[in-house]
């Protein structure tokens, strides 16, 4: 979250440019209220005219109306329609079908009932829209018939309106027409459709048959419109709009604290986005709607989630705004866990702290600063269950195993972690990025530190971990002790070992003899393979490559400290001028640095292929579900225009987060280029 969160402005403005503009409402209906309690993930927009008008105000709406991006703008949003093919598919609707109908609210819910279930469910206001609704209808009426669905209609007595059923054609014989050469486009639907009639001809194969049928339902009654994929979520969503009943996701305990929360820090009025999910359920629910050959390989991130105590987080959610309170854009999100915590979630007990200026050697050239307090210590006693999750394939013991190891092994470092590391080290822990031009794939850097209330004993311990290791060198430069990581170049154990890694390599438990790497395992790629470190004045100091290390403990010349920069003191006193006044973390971003390696690699067609941290996050994401896998760059950045003048468009950006007693408030916001020179 502390680094991503830098990339707000650019899933929001997807978003925007995904759905464009429509005509305010006269009285909007409220999706939230009509979708059911159970819903597990939503989001909606409050009026698509409004949030169309907001966002053309921003800097970021002008740069993506230059004509310069419109080459950009086209294939970001052909990416967008790729994304929403799975609901097309379901549903029989395009993103450009729904970019006309919304005359106030609209939502969209991914449901679950009982688990197992996947239902979608979209919600519009056709407020001033009626015809353009009626015109939807009849060309998705059309496009489903052409698709070989049987049309029939269902009276239903809270509705004056029929709703129209469509059963669809089996999944499969579609999925046979269709060559991945062919996906999305025109003659793939054509194909799709004739298989469907040869299947409805000749018969459906076996394995077909025991699939459940395939429906799609659809209403427009008064100034409502309702698209669902299940017949019981469109009549509940109907006798909600009828009579108000109170089984609705604006009635669910979880949804509301959320929202409230939310509410109690922003200003009177609707916001432009509301979104929120329950992350277990959700990830429940998408699991389900994901056909088993297409699922990741491994372990599921939902059995992760099972097994971490992640349930006790009942529901994440917030709301976003353009051009609002003076600010490019504001976005708030609350963490709503009531419960008790177990596992993995005892690790976050983030205290909230009142010191958030940058150390006096944080230097000025850099993208981005997040500090935030954390209980090392208790993080420490508390990750055993995660680190036997990952490491030992969910074996309870594998990392006491490993400490164990290192305390008594004679061919180890002997050492206790705890009494000799994890207990001198202090609560604030502080990222930096920069990055190093020529942009590349590893120009990205990254800085972490972390006080220390003994630097002799930090220290210490870290020469008697490293000073045998074979995958750190030891380097004095200066007189500073620094360990750089290497190459290991120790030959295969012969016999069964627990393989102990030094900091920053992967662990793994090997109760039998070494056995030849898969081809997944060979590829899969350490997370700071170029890592250094050091204790230096009062802090650990991790880094990702040692020149980024250099740079922050021997700058050359004089040292211009970024508490002086005016970016830094901009994005300060608004974080300062926020209530509440208490904080766990704080960040500031300079975006128009932030953003440059991204960029630029986009602009190469490079980005899959980046060391950064980001590009790995979405290679996990994105990626074919194997370790170290590369995914497909989907975007062509070959005709993006030079950097400069992109980066004329982006302002600072800061947020703070606060500890609660039922779980984190977060508020951030990006302030426009112009503003900052004016400020200035």
């Amino acid at each position: 979250m502390l680094r991503s969160w830098t990339y707000t402005p650019i899933w929001i403005s997807c978003l925007v440019l995904a759905f464009g503009g429509g005509v305010s409402a006269q009285e909007s209906r409220l999706s939230d209220t009509l979708l059911p309690a159970t819903t597990q993930g939503f989001l909606a927009i409050s009026n698509v005219d409004a949030l169309s008008e907001h966002w053309h105000k921003t800097q970021l709406g002008h740069l993506m109306d230059d004509p310069m991006m419109e080459p950009f703008s086209k294939d970001l949003h052909r990416q967008f329609e790729e994304r929403w093919s799975a609901i097309h598919e379901r549903l029989g609707l395009t993103l450009d079908d729904m970019r006309s109908i919304p005359g106030g609210d609209a939502g969209i819910g991914l449901i679950a009932p009982k688990p197992g279930d996947a239902i979608l469910a979209i919600v519009v206001d056709v407020t001033g829209k009626l015809q353009e609704a009626q015109e939807l209808l009849k060309k998705a009426s059309e496009n489903q018939l052409q698709r070989g669905a049987k049309r029939h209609e269902v009276k239903f007595k809270d509705s004056p309106d029929p709703i129209i059923q469509f059963d669809l054609p089996e999944q499969a014989a579609l999925q046979e027409a269709a060559p991945s050469t062919l996906k999305g486009s025109a003659k793939s639907e054509a194909a799709k459709v004739e298989a469907a009639k040869k299947t409805t001809t000749a018969g459906t194969a076996p394995a077909a048959q025991e699939k459940p049928a395939r429906k799609a339902f659809y209403c427009l009654t008064g100034n409502l419109l309702v698209v669902t994929d299940n017949l019981e979520i469109m009549q509940g969503i109907l006798e909600r709009a009828a009579n108000s009943r109170k089984d609705s996701l604006a009635n669910d305990k979880a949804y509301q604290a959320v929202s409230s929360r939310c509410k109690a820090d922003a200003p009177e009025g609707m916001p432009q986005i509301r979104w929120f999910l329950r992350p277990v359920g959700y990830a429940e629910a998408v699991r389900a709607a994901t056909p088993p050959e297409d699922r990741r390989k491994g372990k599921s991130i939902l059995e992760i989630m099972r097994t971490q105590g992640v349930s006790v987080i009942e529901g994440v959610g917030g709301f976003v705004d353009f051009w609002a309170e003076d600010r490019e854009m504001v976005h708030r999100t609350a963490v709503y866990a009531p419960g008790t915590r177990e596992k993995a979630m005892k690790i976050l007990v983030l205290p909230n702290e009142k010191e958030y200026a940058p150390q006096p050697w944080a230097p000025r050239e850099i993208a981005t600063y997040v500090t935030f307090y954390i209980d090392v210590l208790n993080a420490f006693n508390n990750v055993d269950s995660l680190v036997d999750e990952f490491l030992g394939q969910g074996e309870q013991g594998t990392w006491r195993e490993i400490l164990l190891g290192l305390e008594k092994d004679p061919n180890g470092p002997q050492i206790n972690i705890e009494k000799e590391l994890v207990q001198h080290l202090g609560h604030r822990v502080s990222m930096l990025t920069d990055y190093q031009l020529p942009i590349t794939t590893s120009s990205e850097r990254l800085l972490f530190t972390i006080d220390t209330s003994d630097p002799k004993a930090v220290m210490a311990g870290l020469e008697k971990f490293h000073k045998d290791s074979p995958t750190f060198k030891r380097r004095e430069i200066d007189g500073q002790v620094i360990w750089e990581s290497v190459e290991d170049e120790t030959p295969e154990p012969e016999a069964p070992v627990i393989s102990v890694p030094s900091f920053g390599e992967e662990a793994v438990v090997n109760p039998q003899p070494p056995q030849e790497k898969d081809e997944d395992e060979e590829s899969a790629p350490r997370l700071m393979p170029h890592m250094a470190m050091t204790v230096w004045k009062d802090h650990l100091i991790i880094a990702s490559h040692i020149d980024f290390l250099l740079k922050v403990i021997r700058p050359e010349g004089q040292l211009q400290p970024l508490a002086s920069d005016a970016d830094y003191q901009l994005v300060h006193s608004e974080i300062e001028n926020m209530t509440p006044s208490e904080r766990c973390a704080q960040a500031f971003s300079r975006t128009d640095e932030a953003y440059r390696p991204t960029y630029e690699l986009i602009r190469q067609n490079k980005m899959p292929e980046s060391d950064s941290m980001f590009a790995r996050l979405l290679n996990a994401v994105f990626g074919e579900g194997k370790k170290g896998s590369t995914r497909q760059q989907k975007i062509d950045g070959s005709q993006l225009p030079e950097y400069p003048m992109v980066r004329q468009y982006l302002g600072p950006a800061g947020f703070q987060a606060t500890t609660e007693k039922d779980g984190w408030f977060l508020k951030g916001f990006t302030l426009s280029k112009k503003a900052e020179e004016e400020k200035k």
